[in-house]
């Protein structure tokens, strides 16, 4: 009996499938990817808080198994990782996180490497639904061997390198320190993350000299010191975070500075232009600025050239809403005239 099901003809190569559409707008501000020359040049006290990284999100899981991770990298002061999870962190949480820790460290893992094909790395976290980890598989540029780090139950996409075993991270030498939002890939279009600080040192006796450096650095905060000698405040609700309003005693100093600054400048032979303080990008371009400041600058606003016809748009809107209203309330006016007795139905 012939079975008439069609099959494909498995000596033509079949279609593949659309690509998915990402679901992630593209990045802004983004981590750059360290080099594998560039991480084998990291010290031991990176490796350290690399590890101490891998660490901070096997006692996140063990506590919020439902977290999603991105990436967890050294810094120059610590270590961070980026957590999506309905959980909102605050600083009442560092106690257990870092009991957690110091458990995974006592526990004397390995940290094994191993290697996996770019489309078994996406089963992988696709079955997880590690969907910021499908994302970052991306960045590995093809070619590249795709690394996974095991430590324990945690197993992280990483291209390393660690310590031998979580053993080797001393259990008093870990502190979190803060908690922070983040954007994906640094767009403000992509959801928003929590970020959760932390530090390591060798051991208890450097971390605490660093934390008594870090109080001392505090008292002597010339944001603190200003305001307290009257020199300037801030308010980020009304002017915005970090722009300081000078009060009298400060806007001497700050003339005084700038009566220095054009008196050396002269002496120099140097003169003076001015320049708007808003202009268009070629300026910039021009200058030289935007070319190396760009992070650093505003963004550029956009020109409204159809304003009235924007607001001749409105007014037809609000023109429209008022008509709808009236119609509104008139049917509600029928509706609720006298109802028909029911005996005489």
């Amino acid at each position: 009996m012939q079975n008439d099901e069609s099959k494909p003809d498995e000596s033509q190569p079949q279609a593949q499938p659309p690509a998915p559409k990402p679901d992630f707008e593209a990045a802004k501000t983004d981590v750059q990817r360290k080099t594998l020359d560039q991480r084998g040049q990291m010290d031991e006290l990176m490796r350290l808080r690399h590890s101490c990284a891998h660490i901070l999100a096997t006692a996140v899981l063990r506590l919020w198994p439902d977290a999603l991770l991105d990436i967890g990298p050294p810094t120059e002061e610590g270590f961070y990782y980026d957590f999506d999870l309905k959980h909102r962190f605050s600083p009442d949480d560092f106690p257990k996180i870092e009991e957690e820790m110091r458990k995974v460290t006592k526990e004397n893992q390995v940290f094994e490497k191993s290697i996996k094909t770019r489309e078994e790395a996406l089963a992988y976290f696709a079955a997880k639904g590690q969907k910021f980890k499908v994302e970052r598989l991306g960045d590995i540029p093809e070619g590249e061997a795709i690394s996974f780090y095991q430590n324990g139950e945690f197993v992280d996409l990483c291209a390393g390198p660690h310590v031998m075993r979580t053993g080797n991270v001393k259990p008093g030498g870990i502190k979190m320190l803060k908690v922070a939002s983040a954007y994906f890939r640094g767009n403000e279009k992509n959801p928003q993350l929590q970020r959760l600080y932390g530090t390591a040192f060798k051991n208890k006796e450097e971390l605490d000299k660093w934390v008594t450096m870090q109080e001392e650095a505090k008292k002597r905060d010339h944001r603190k010191i200003g305001a307290e000698m009257g020199l300037f405040a801030f308010d980020a609700e009304y002017v915005g975070p970090g722009l300081a309003l000078w009060l009298p005693k400060g806007t001497v100093l700050v003339e005084e500075l700038e009566k220095l600054a054009k008196e050396t400048e002269f002496q120099a032979g140097y003169v003076r232009v001015k320049t708007p303080h808003l202009a268009k990008e070629k300026m910039y371009k021009t200058s030289g600025h935007l070319p190396y400041y760009a992070d650093s600058m505003f963004p550029p606003m956009e020109m409204d050239e159809c304003r009235e016809q924007r607001a001749k748009i409105e007014a037809r809107i609000a023109e429209t809403e008022s008509s709808l209203l009236e119609y509104a309330k008139s049917l509600a006016g029928r509706n609720s005239g006298p109802k028909p007795d029911a005996g005489n139905i």
